[in-house]
């Protein structure tokens, strides 16, 4: 029944993420990743001894702990990763906002002078 149920919400998981690609609301490496999130539970839920042969091939002696051990991972690699867009967003939008501020400053120049010289003719 557990095998069925994590079958299901990968399909479930796999058939949004194509909704939302095809409508525009997630992008590329987004629905990337979570894609194979959706396949990873998939593949798990067609063939569970696979947890169980690689924990014995690792050392676990509890084959659930590798799932959790290896979901926690993926979990922190993801936020890292998300933090690292972030930050590479804003330091964009850091940048666009001086440089706006600047062409302002240009702008705002610019029509001081031309009012200047308007006034001294």
């Amino acid at each position: 029944m557990t095998t069925l149920t994590i079958f299901i919400i990968g399909a479930l998981l796999s058939i949004s993420i194509l909704y939302l690609v095809r409508k525009g609301k997630l992008h590329g490496p987004y629905a990337t990743w979570w894609l194979m999130v959706a396949v990873f539970a998939i593949v798990l839920s067609s063939f569970p001894k696979i947890i169980d042969w690689v924990a014995v091939q690792v050392g676990i002696t509890y084959p659930p702990t590798l799932l959790l051990v290896v979901s926690i991972s993926f979990i922190l690699i993801r936020m890292l990763t998300m933090d690292l867009a972030l930050s590479r967003k804003e330091q964009k939008i850091r940048r666009l906002t001086q440089r706006i501020a600047m062409l302002e400053a240009g702008l705002e120049q610019a029509e001081s002078d031309g009012v200047d010289s308007n006034k001294q003719n």
